[in-house]
């Protein structure tokens, strides 16, 4: 069952005592169990007290693990416009970072960076060259991620430099929040009334409300009653209303912050038709962001392997994001206890089991005319009909004139296939099906045809059935899995200065790091600008326009083709 956790934290960072952490600190956590996390963002008013943060569409992160923690194994790669790397381990050298991204960038310079073996400057060698990379975490362990800065931007008689570093991922983590306004306030009838019983309602207050009002009717009338009202007041305000009239309603505590409403004497002991009804209206509700952590993750078990300890104190930190602004509201250390009872069932070891002699002949067909022949090596099917001599390597019917017979010499067949029936041919060998083009094929299903006539080789092996012809996508060179083509308008964002160049991005659904990708150009061109494509990320085509001039150019906006080719 998760454990609802409510946290108030301040709009300038800090944890605010209240909801579950009364004295200003997190309560202890256990492995295994799932967190329902409550936030609520409060600011000082005017008057200094606590209220509701005014909040513009914010977004929160949650996470638990350790800072600075770097993965204990794998590997990773760079990419760049040329390409992917070679894999890098996760705390190689200098020397060796330099030598798997060599093929991708001109001539680097790359150093150590940081005081971890997981970190590395890498410098352009030439000024006022661009230097841009991306990160793939390939195999490395714990789960971690590729971060790159740009530390120096290109320029006149600046060298580009980019730091990447490795860091691992918190071992519990979520950044999927749904907003709540918590436990409110409702009026529900306990007790329909009759001769043997009162009419009776309870009008439940959650303790999530901050104040303001309720309203409570009967007929047309009505009485207000602010939040925290003593059950006498309330029943005092209550038999002054017109309709129920003095001392025919009695208010009790539920003791829980709400009231048991109980018609008595006049209205006692019957069925009171006309309903009291709530108006909720004047309540004022705080808003929670909420999420649930789930502390099953393999990764926060490796924590406790590390730490060789059965409690752990790994850094919980609380993010938030309005517009491109980004905030830590909280961070602070999270105990964490191993759980004594794991999940998980027990399977009992399997026991032996042995067969009496009896139990064995049983599943046995025993020898005979009628079934199995052992002495001639002939199965019989039904009606006592020779099925298979295998003995002679026949397969036959009862009459023995249609056979199929294998051999040395391969297979004799000496009837007719029926149209229903199916023939496989092995992987290898020189097998092949027909002798002239008006004779009929096809695969997979698809109607038999003659020889295709098509010009174009996918349609020919989509009219035999080799390709799926509601497939969208074909791989065209060795080794390709798919082809994707799209026509888009791209504008590159204006002038391109002398000796730089523009990007844009656009979406191609199904493309992946590592494809080909070829640009089919547009009718006009400006001189001296050289174009090329390639996957900057899944379903996303990056488009590079390069003014090789000594002069500013302005492409057009214009119609591309964009082709990926996939492996």
């Amino acid at each position: 069952m998760a454990t609802t956790l409510d946290i108030n934290l301040d709009k300038s960072g800090g944890l605010i005592p209240g909801g579950s952490c009364p004295f200003g600190s997190l309560p202890g956590l256990t492995r295994n169990d799932n967190y329902v996390i409550r936030l609520r963002v409060l600011e000082r008013n005017a008057n200094g007290a606590y209220t509701d943060a005014s909040l513009t569409n914010p977004t929160f992160k949650i996470g638990i693990g350790g800072v600075g923690s770097l993965p204990t194994s794998g590997e990773f790669k760079l990419t760049a416009n040329a390409g992917t790397s070679s894999a890098i381990s996760y705390n190689a050298t200098t020397t060796q970072v330099l030598n798997a991204i060599s093929g991708i960038v001109g001539n680097v310079l790359v150093e150590g960076y940081g005081t971890t073996s997981c970190g590395w400057l890498i410098t352009a060698a030439t000024a006022n060259t661009a230097l841009s990379f991306g990160g793939v975490t390939y195999t490395l362990f714990p789960t971690s991620s590729v971060l790159i800065n740009t530390r120096r931007t290109y320029g006149t008689d600046i060298k580009a430099q980019q730091v990447v570093e490795l860091s691992r991922n918190p071992a519990v983590f979520s950044d999927t929040f749904t907003t709540t306004t918590g436990d409110g306030i409702a009026l529900n009838n306990k007790q329909t009334g009759s001769a043997t019983q009162n009419q009776t309602y309870e009008l439940t207050i959650g303790n999530d409300l901050l104040g303001g009002s309720f309203a409570l009717g009967f007929g047309e009338f009505s009485v207000a009653a602010a939040l925290g009202t003593t059950a006498l007041s309330l029943n005092n305000l209550l038999n002054g209303v017109t309709g129920l009239t003095p001392n025919n309603v009695s208010v009790q505590d539920n003791g829980q912050r709400g009231y048991i409403i109980t018609f008595v004497n006049q209205l006692g002991l019957q069925n009171v038709t006309t309903p009291l009804v709530l108006d909720a209206r004047g309540v004022i509700s705080p808003t929670f962001y909420q999420t649930t952590l789930t502390m099953g993750t393999v990764q926060l078990d490796e924590i406790f392997i590390e730490n060789d300890a059965n409690t752990i104190a790994p850094t919980l930190e609380i993010e938030i994001t309005e517009g491109s602004k980004i905030k830590t509201l909280y961070q602070g250390s999270a105990s964490i206890t191993k759980d004594l009872i794991t999940s998980g069932s027990v399977v009992p070891a399997p026991t032996s089991s042995y067969y009496t002699k009896n139990e064995a002949d049983a599943t046995f067909l025993q020898n005979s005319a009628s079934n199995i022949d052992a002495t001639n090596r002939i199965l019989y099917g039904a009606s006592s009909q020779k099925s298979v001599d295998y003995g002679s390597r026949v397969l036959t019917d009862s009459t023995n004139t249609n056979q199929v017979q294998w051999g040395t010499a391969g297979v004799t067949i000496g009837g007719t296939l029926f149209a229903s029936s199916n023939i496989s041919l092995p992987s290898t060998g020189g097998s092949k099906i027909g002798t002239t083009t008006s004779q009929k094929l096809a695969f997979f299903g698809a109607t038999p045809i003659v020889q295709p006539t098509d010009a174009n080789a996918i349609s020919c092996m989509a009219s035999l059935g080799l390709f799926n012809n509601a497939a969208t996508t074909y791989g065209v060179f060795p080794n390709s899995s798919r082809t994707l083509t799209t026509t888009v308008a791209v504008w590159f964002g204006g002038s391109i200065a002398a000796n730089d160049f523009h990007s844009v991005t656009v979406s191609v659904t199904g493309s992946a790091i590592n494809d080909v990708v070829l640009l089919g150009m547009p009718t006009s061109v400006c001189g001296g600008l050289t174009f090329q494509g390639s996957v900057a990320t899944a379903n996303v085509v990056s488009i590079t326009a390069q003014n090789g001039t000594n002069s500013a150019q302005n492409q057009a906006t214009a119609t591309y083709r964009i082709t990926v080719i996939g492996y």
